[in-house]
């Protein structure tokens, strides 16, 4: 036998077997513990309405809002949230979550993402429901506007839940009505 596994003139080799006897037995006890972490359901991400809030002649601002269903049995963080908006055909741009928030286990929250459309975009989707609006068979003096939300909502630690809509809401004193 070589000097590396012996001291003097005690075998150290069964001790080296034994602990790694050891390591491998308390890894395998181990794995169960992992196996009964709590599974974690994915949250429903609910696009609930599309809104324009304000229109000056330079820009228009967006409201997305979205409802966040938690099934599981404890509080779950979205860590953020952000949608690719588009009204009329024309992209405004990101609608984003201000800041990171938390499901209540169980629950549901109401989430806001806000959008701004610069000078060209505010523009373009003016021009496209003006022309719609004189168009035969026009629905009315304003018609409805069109839009879609594709976006994802990230939990903490990554993992990303995507939603997406498409419809119309009208514009009115005040909010706007979603259909």
């Amino acid at each position: 036998m070589s000097k590396a596994f012996t001291r003097g003139s005690a075998n150290v080799l069964p001790r080296v077997v034994r602990a790694w006897v050891i390591v491998a037995i308390t890894a395998l006890a181990a794995l169960p513990a992992c196996a009964m972490a709590p599974r974690l359901d994915v949250p429903k991400v609910t696009v609930v309405s599309v809104s324009a809030d304000r229109i000056t002649g330079t820009q228009a601002f967006f409201t997305v809002t979205l409802a966040i269903a938690n099934p599981n049995d404890r509080e779950v963080s979205v860590a953020a949230a952000e949608a690719n908006l588009t009204i009329e055909g024309t992209p405004v741009g990101m609608a984003t979550l201000a800041a990171p928030m938390t499901l209540p286990a169980k629950g549901e929250v109401t989430a806001t993402l806000n959008a701004q459309a610069n000078w060209d975009a505010a523009l373009r989707i003016a021009g496209e429901l003006a022309a719609r609006a004189r168009a035969p068979g026009a629905p009315g003096p304003i018609p409805p506007v069109r839009y879609t939300v594709s976006g994802v909502a990230v939990l903490e630690g990554g993992l990303p839940i995507p939603f997406n809509r498409s419809g119309e809401f009208r514009m009115g004193g005040g909010r706007t009505e979603i259909r």
